[in-house]
C-alpha cells in the first residue's frame, strides 16, 4: 500500500463532514441508517426485487495491541459500485457530470450532477455518514473509510478515503487479487503511517461494503449493537419497504455472536391490506388488543397530485416511542416518500387541536404517495432527507389534507377536542385582558374607535383614506443621500372612500424626521384634497419637485435642513378636521451607509379580504360576509431586493381564478427604503347563496360572484412563482361566508387557553390559539387583581406580555412563506398618528425583518418591541 498513491482535493474533508451531518436535527445515527440504506436501494440489481443490507459490528486489535471497533455495511441484490474510474481531471472536463450507471466514481466524487437524479445525492452524506463515525487516533480530528465492491463480472474494487483533515482518496483502487488481499490483511497500510485492522472475507456476492474503522468505543460502540438505538433509526426509516418486501435489515455483534433482523413496528404488522380506492370515510378497522384504524386510499390532490395511502390508527395499548423526544418519529403521521420516511407532522405540534393529550401516545399514522406526487416531494425534500420545504406547493396540499383527515378521525372517534378542557381554567378577566390587547393593535381604523365628531359636535363620516409617497434617490439602488444632494420628483398620491363622504376638505403637509424621530414641517398646502379633483375620480397625484438635503441652513424652498448624519424619514400626512387621517413615509440615510436588502423572503405578498357592504365601515369591520354583501379582495406585493423582478402571479378564491401564471413586474427597493406595496389584484365581489334569489340590484362595478355552497369558510390565495415555476412567495386569507368565524368575531385572530406546557407562551400551528401553563413560575407567583384599576395589574401583566409575544409571532411566522398579510395588520402606518410610540413599534417591526440573520440581534429586537407594544397597552388601556 505504501507504494499507491492518494489524490488530495482541495477541500477540509473533515469540516464539511462535521456540516453536513450535523445539519441532521435527529443526530448522525439517523444519517447512518437512513443514507447507506438509501444508495443501496437506488443500486437495485435488475431482475431482483429485494436488497438487502447488514451492519456488522466487530472487534479487532491495532499492532499496537490496542482494542478496535469497526463497522462494516454491507449490501447485496444491488449492482455493486460499477463504472469506470473517473479520473478527476476528466471529471472536470465533463462539468462534474456522471453518466447514470457510473456508480464507482460517483462514490469516490464530490459536488457532481449524475444523470436522470437530482442534486440530492451529489452532496455526500453518504460518505459523511460513515467517515463521521471514525475517529481516527491522533492528536487532531480524522476520519478513515475503507470500501470493497464485487461486481457481475467479477471483479472486486477495493478504495480508500482519508480525511485528515484534507481529504486524500487512493487515485487507481486496488483491484482483484490485490483488492482481497487488502480485505484480509490484519494490518492494512494506510498512506504509510496508519495500519487498520481489517481481517475481512472477501465479498462473494454481487454488492458493496463501506468499512469504518476506528469507532469511538464509549459512546458509538453500544448505540450500533443489536436491539440498541441504530436498530430503533432502522426501523422508523425504513419499516414500510421492510413490509412490501423491497429490503431487509440486520445488525450483526459479531463478538457477541447477536444478531437482530429489522422488523415492521407492531401497531403495523396486522392492519389489514385495502386494496382500490377507499369510501368517502375511509375503511374503518378494529385493531388486536383495543383501538380502531381508519385506511384512505387514492385521494386527489388539485395539480393532478395523489395520496396512495392514509392510514391512521390510535390504541390505548401503545405508548410513546420516541429516542430523541425533541422532533416526533411515531407520534403523529409519517411521511414517506418511496417506502422511506422522511419526516413526522407530530400528534402535538401539529395535530394537538384535534387529538386529546391522553390520546396522544396511542396515536399513529403514514401517508404515501403515488409516483408523481413522490417525484414533486423529493424537489422540495431538504438534503439531508429528514423533512420539507413548507413553502412547497404539493408540501402545502399535503398538509391541509391531513389535518383535514385528522379532525374527520378525531370526530368519528369521538374525542373531545383538547381545547374543552382547558377553556374554563382562563378567568374572564384574562380574557378580556387578552381581547383588549387584540383590539389595542389590530383595529383597522387607529388604535381607538372616533367618536365620529369633529369639533363643533357635527358628526363626520367614517372614511377609509390611502396614501402613497415617492420620488428618487441620487443613486436608485441606494437609499443614501449625501450633503448638497437632490431627493427628485417627490410626490404623493392620495385616495379615499366612500366616494361620496367627505365633507369640506382636507389639507396636505410634508414633514422630514431627523435621526432622532423629531419631526418639522417643510411643505404644506391646506384644502388640497376635495370632494372632486376631477369628474370621475376621488384620488389625485401631488407633485412636489426636487428637495436638496442641506448641512447648513435652508435658505429657500425645497430645502431640508439636516446638520446630523444618520436614518432620517419623509413623511407625507394628510390632515383632516384637525385630525391627521393617514400618512406615508420614505427612509433616507443622510451622509450614511444604509444597510443591505434582507436575504431571507426578499419577495413577499399580502391579502386583505374585507366586507365593505354599506354600514359595514366601522371601528371593527365584521368578519363574517353574508348573502348579496360586498367582499374587497387586494392582493398587494413588495420586492425588498435591489433589481426589478418578474414574476408569475396565481390568485383564486372559491370557484373564481383572478390570475394564473400572470406575469407582474415589482419594483425593486434601494438599499436601506423601505418597500413598496404594489396592488396586483383589487377586486369586488357580491358574495350570493347559490340556494336564494340574486338581489335585484346591481352596484355599480361589482361582479356577482355564486358561492360554491350556502355557508363555509373559503379562502382568498395566491402564489408568485420564478421563471423556473420555483414558488417565491404564498399567502392565504380566510373569507367566512354566512359562517361564525369564531375566535375570529371582532376580527381578533387567535384565542387564549391553558395549556400542560413548559413554554410560557405558544402559538398554534394554525396561528389560531394562543396558550401558556397554569403552572409557570411568573403566573403563580402574581397576585389575582380583585379590583382592576390599571390595565397591567398584577397577574394581566403576565396575560399582556404572552399576548404581545403571540401577537408577533402571529404577523412574523407567516413571513416564512412569504406572506404579509398578518405583518400588515400589525405594521400600520395610519394608526395614531399623533403618538410616537407607535412609530418606535412599526420600526421594531422592520428591525424584526432585516436583523432575521442574526439570532441575536433578533432575540434582542423582538424584546424591545414587546416593550414598546406593553408601553401602548398601557396608555392606551390605562
Amino acid at each position: 500500500m505504501n507504494s499507491r498513491q492518494f489524490a488530495n482535493t482541495s477541500s477540509n474533508m473533515v469540516q464539511e463532514v462535521k456540516n453536513i451531518i450535523e445539519g441532521y436535527d435527529m443526530g448522525s445515527l439517523r444519517a447512518l441508517a437512513q443514507e447507506p440504506v438509501q444508495n443501496a436501494l437506488d443500486a437495485v440489481r435488475p431482475g431482483r426485487k429485494t436488497v438487502e443490507v447488514e451492519y456488522r459490528l466487530l472487534r479487532r486489535h491495532t499492532a499496537e495491541g490496542n482494542l478496535c471497533y469497526l463497522l462494516t455495511v454491507t449490501d447485496s441484490g444491488t449492482t455493486g459500485l460499477r463504472g469506470p474510474m473517473v479520473s478527476d481531471e476528466e471529471l472536470e472536463g465533463r462539468h462534474f457530470k456522471l453518466k447514470a450507471d457510473e456508480n464507482w466514481a460517483a462514490f469516490e466524487a464530490q459536488g457532481y450532477t449524475k444523470e436522470n437524479e437530482d442534486a440530492l445525492g451529489s452532496r455526500g452524506q453518504g460518505k459523511a455518514a460513515f467517515l463521521y463515525h471514525s475517529y481516527v487516533p491522533g492528536e487532531t480530528r480524522r476520519m478513515l473509510m475503507l470500501y470493497d465492491t464485487f461486481l457481475e463480472n467479477s471483479e472486486y474494487r477495493f478504495g480508500i478515503r482519508f480525511a485528515r483533515p484534507v481529504d486524500q482518496r487512493l487515485k487507481t483502487p486496488l483491484l482483484d487479487d490485490e483488492a482481497q488481499a487488502a480485505a484480509q490483511d490484519s494490518a492494512l497500510s494506510v498512506g504509510g503511517e496508519l495500519t487498520v485492522p481489517l481481517g475481512l472475507a472477501p465479498l462473494r456476492e454481487v454488492g458493496t461494503r463501506v468499512i469504518v474503522p476506528f469507532l469511538e468505543e464509549t459512546s458509538d460502540v453500544p448505540k450500533l449493537q443489536p436491539y440498541s438505538e441504530l436498530s430503533g433509526w432502522l426501523q422508523r426509516c425504513w419499516w414500510r419497504a421492510i413490509q412490501t418486501g423491497k429490503l431487509k435489515l440486520r445488525i450483526v455483534d459479531e463478538e457477541q455472536q447477536i444478531a437482530e433482523e429489522i422488523s415492521v413496528p407492531s401497531w403495523w404488522q396486522d392492519l389489514p391490506r385495502v386494496q382500490g380506492k377507499s369510501a368517502a370515510t375511509g375503511n374503518w378497522r378494529d385493531i388486536p388488543g383495543g383501538g380502531r384504524a381508519c385506511i384512505w386510499r387514492e385521494l386527489p390532490l388539485d395539480g393532478g397530485y395523489q395520496i396512495r395511502q392514509l392510514a391512521l390508527l390510535h390504541s390505548a395499548a401503545l405508548e410513546e416511542d420516541e429516542i430523541t423526544h425533541d422532533h416526533p418519529e411515531y407520534a403523529g403521521i409519517q411521511v414517506l416518500r418511496g417506502s422511506q420516511w422522511i419526516e413526522t407532522r407530530g400528534t402535538r405540534e401539529e395535530y394537538g387541536d384535534f387529538i386529546p393529550v391522553d390520546k396522544r401516545p396511542g396515536f399513529r399514522g403514514y401517508v404515501e404517495f403515488d409516483k408523481a406526487t413522490d417525484s414533486a416531494l423529493r424537489a422540495s425534500e431538504k438534503p439531508q432527507h429528514d423533512g420539507y420545504n413548507g413553502r412547497h406547493k404539493t408540501v402545502r396540499l399535503i398538509r391541509a389534507e391531513l389535518k383535514s383527515r385528522v379532525r374527520e378521525f378525531s370526530e368519528t372517534m369521538g374525542w373531545a377536542l383538547p381545547q374543552a378542557a382547558t377553556k374554563q381554567q382562563v378567568s374572564q378577566r384574562e380574557k378580556s385582558t387578552h381581547s383588549r390587547f387584540l383590539q389595542t393593535f389590530l383595529n383597522p381604523n387607529g388604535h381607538k374607535p372616533k367618536s365620529g365628531n369633529r369639533k363643533g359636535g357635527t358628526e363626520t363620516p367614517q372614511l377609509v383614506w390611502d396614501c402613497r409617497l415617492d420620488l428618487e434617490y441620487p443613486d436608485p439602488k441606494s437609499a443614501r443621500v449625501d450633503w448638497g444632494q437632490l431627493i427628485r420628483n417627490v410626490y404623493v398620491w392620495v385616495g379615499f372612500e366612500p366616494d361620496g363622504d367627505l365633507a369640506g376638505s382636507a389639507d396636505l403637509i410634508l414633514e422630514w424626521l431627523d435621526d432622532s424621530g423629531k419631526a418639522q414641517e417643510i411643505y404644506r398646502q391646506d384644502d388640497a384634497i376635495r370632494k372632486q379633483w376631477n369628474e370621475d375620480s376621488v384620488q389625485q397625484k401631488f407633485e412636489l419637485g426636487d428637495w436638496t438635503i442641506l448641512r447648513g441652513k435652508a435658505s429657500r424652498e425645497r430645502q431640508i435642513e439636516c446638520p446630523e448624519p444618520g436614518e432620517c424619514r419623509l413623511r407625507a400626512v394628510v390632515e383632516y378636521h384637525s385630525e391627521r387621517v393617514t400618512r406615508a413615509e420614505r427612509t433616507v440615510y443622510v451622509q450614511t451607509e444604509p444597510p443591505p436588502p434582507p436575504k431571507k423572503n426578499p419577495v413577499t405578498l399580502s391579502i386583505s379580504a374585507e366586507n365593505i357592504s354599506a354600514g359595514n365601515i366601522s371601528a371593527y369591520k365584521q368578519k363574517r360576509v353574508d348573502h348579496s354583501q360586498v367582499l374587497h379582495i387586494q392582493i398587494n406585493a413588495r420586492n425588498r431586493r435591489l433589481e426589478d423582478g418578474t414574476f408569475y402571479l396565481t390568485a383564486t378564491f372559491a370557484n373564481e381564478i383572478f390570475a394564473r401564471d400572470e406575469a407582474v413586474t415589482l419594483i425593486g427597493t434601494p438599499a436601506g427604503d423601505s418597500p413598496r406595496r404594489q396592488c396586483l389584484i383589487s377586486e369586488k365581489r357580491q358574495l350570493l347563496d347559490p340556494q336564494q334569489s340574486a338581489p335585484l340590484f346591481m352596484l355599480d362595478g361589482v361582479q356577482h360572484l355564486k358561492m360554491p355552497d350556502s355557508s363555509g369558510v373559503y379562502r382568498v390565495s395566491a402564489e408568485l412563482t420564478d421563471s423556473n415555476g420555483e414558488s417565491i412567495a404564498v399567502a392565504s386569507r380566510p373569507v367566512y361566508f354566512q359562517r361564525d368565524p369564531g375566535n375570529a368575531r371582532n376580527n381578533l385572530p387567535f384565542g387564549i387557553g391553558q395549556e400542560d406546557q413548559k413554554e410560557m407562551w405558544k402559538m398554534n400551528a394554525d396561528l389560531t390559539k394562543l396558550t401558556y401553563p397554569q403552572n409557570y413560575p411568573l403566573y403563580k407567583e402574581l397576585p389575582v387583581p380583585q379590583r382592576q384599576h390599571r390595565a397591567l395589574q398584577a397577574n394581566l401583566a403576565f396575560i399582556a406580555e404572552i399576548s404581545a409575544n403571540g401577537l408577533l409571532e402571529w404577523a412574523l411566522r407567516p413571513k416564512e412563506q412569504g406572506d404579509d398579510s398578518n405583518y400588515d395588520q400589525l405594521h400600520d402606518e395610519s394608526r395614531a398618528l399623533d403618538n410616537a410610540l407607535w412609530d418606535d413599534l412599526n420600526r421594531g417591526l422592520e428591525d424584526l425583518s432585516k436583523t432575521v440573520e442574526s439570532p441575536t440581534d433578533f432575540a434582542q429586537t423582538w424584546r424591545a418591541t414587546v416593550a414598546i407594544m406593553l408601553e401602548i397597552f398601557e396608555e392606551e388601556n390605562g
